[in-house]
């Protein structure tokens, strides 16, 4: 059945298209967390003001350890939003269809869309294979949803019109051209200044800029989002006065993809952290090239008040990194991580199983190697495989192969054995819990 939303398409009025049109998002998130991308959609549909009296959207966040979508259901059944919309990670998409699914047969005539890097680069896989996905939101969300919500509660413009999405219609899936990123990121309004979502200690993440220079072969950022936008400094300053003067917020995360890649904007950001943190709230975590950091950038990270920084290697090994593409000096890295721990800021260093290159012994060497550089803490994760990514897009290259489904672990590749990967996850258990418990 094709919902009665997509077969109003020529934008005359119909029955569907009422005053107030019910919008829920859902996300799936890590114990007492938020979507912050399901606030900008939401901050983002509330400044239309077309919008505002049209659209009655709100914003459910669950568990995904619970990982029930029957209660994620019961939730909804209270108000049986016309339009649900889901934000999809690798993570939570076992969970997201299981309540796309359940959902659909309590609300056949609704219209159910995915979003995020998990079903954006295989939308039309996704609609193939999933009958209760009616429509997928491609890329960067904020202004498709908005011209989204546009045809659907005020019948303005054609569905085919609206670029980045790709939808079903009688059994056809219809892909409409890619949208570009946003230009200007301050036009997406804050989610926090606009009090869409409420800032929560520890939980509360920043974001200062979008996109990455690099095109990191297992990584989505770099290739679907080249280059760097910057929101303003003026936005990001008024963003953590509203985040550090909020009550019992002693703490938040910036989610840059490599914090400190340009050193005279570390150091306006650094002075502007600052000057505005005057409550003294800590930065739990920024993403770092440890490659880059030298004795001015951990002070500059100390007076922003950084408390750790999350930083590769991935891997010690250089062909493996250059497979990867991964940027990686050896003795640059060292020195970067010898020079954060000296300064007091904790440093968590990534190690990947299953990369293409690697192999057992390769990665117990990378364990050693970056053991005695004496980061706070190792990381230890095994491969996803993510859609969009070059490892997903051309596998035989890499020697690769790995589960389609999400979310996509590793199976093995030409040099790394399944039994082999198995071995390497069983050994990163007990090595990652004997490590990071250390007292010294």
């Amino acid at each position: 059945m094709t919902p009665p939303f997509l077969n109003c398409c020529s934008g005359q009025e119909t029955e569907v298209l009422m005053a107030a049109l019910t919008v829920t998002l859902v996300s799936f998130n890590a114990e007492g967390h938020f979507s912050l991308a399901n606030g900008y959609l939401k901050a983002y549909v509330h400044e239309d003001r077309s919008l505002r009296h049209r659209v009655d959207l709100d914003l459910v966040d669950f568990a995904v350890e619970n990982h029930d979508a029957r209660q994620a259901l019961f939730y909804l059944s209270h108000r049986m939003p016309r339009v649900l919309g889901l934000s999809c990670y690798c993570w939570n998409m076992e969970v997201n269809l299981e309540l796309a699914r359940i959902y659909k047969a309590v609300a056949p005539a609704s219209l159910i869309v995915l979003g995020g890097p998990e079903v954006g680069p295989i939308a039309e896989r996704y609609l193939r294979d999933n009958y209760a996905v009616d429509l997928v939101v491609r890329g960067e969300g904020e202004a498709t949803f908005r011209e989204l919500l546009r045809h659907l509660a005020a019948g303005e413009g054609a569905l085919e019109e609206i670029h980045g999405i790709s939808y079903r219609r009688d059994g056809t899936v219809i892909s409409t051209p890619d949208r570009p990123p946003i230009a200007d990121l301050d036009e997406i309004p804050s989610p926090y200044l606009t009090g869409v979502l409420a800032p929560r200690d520890r939980v509360t993440y920043v974001e200062t800029s979008r996109g990455c220079p690099y095109r990191c072969a297992y990584c989505y950022e770099g290739r679907h989002f080249p280059g760097v936008r910057l929101f303003s400094e003026r936005r990001i300053q008024r963003e953590i006065e509203t985040v550090v003067r909020t009550p019992g917020v002693r703490s938040f995360h910036l989610v840059d993809s490599v914090f400190n890649l340009n050193k005279e904007r570390l150091r306006r950001l650094a002075r502007l952290i600052s000057e505005v943190n005057q409550t003294g709230a800590q930065i739990l975590t920024v993403e770092i090239l440890a490659d880059l950091v030298d004795e001015e950038t951990t002070e500059l990270l100390r007076l922003a008040n950084v408390a750790s920084v999350e930083t590769g290697p991935q891997t010690v090994h250089a062909d493996t990194l250059a497979l990867m593409r991964r940027p990686h000096r050896a003795d640059a890295f060292a020195r970067g991580v010898r020079l954060l721990r000296e300064a007091g800021i904790e440093v968590l260093c990534d190690l990947i199983i299953g990369l293409p290159g690697d192999n057992f012994f390769r990665f117990a060497q990378s364990i050693r190697e970056v053991m005695e550089l004496r980061p706070t803490t190792l990381v230890f994760s095994i491969l996803h495989v993510l859609p969009g990514t070059d490892l997903y897009e051309d596998p035989p290259h890499y020697g690769l192969r790995f589960d389609a489904r999400a979310p996509h672990l590793v199976i093995d590749t030409d040099t790394f054995p399944f039994a082999e990967i198995d071995r390497a996850v069983l050994m990163s258990i007990p090595v990652a819990k004997e490590y990071n418990v250390r007292l010294d």
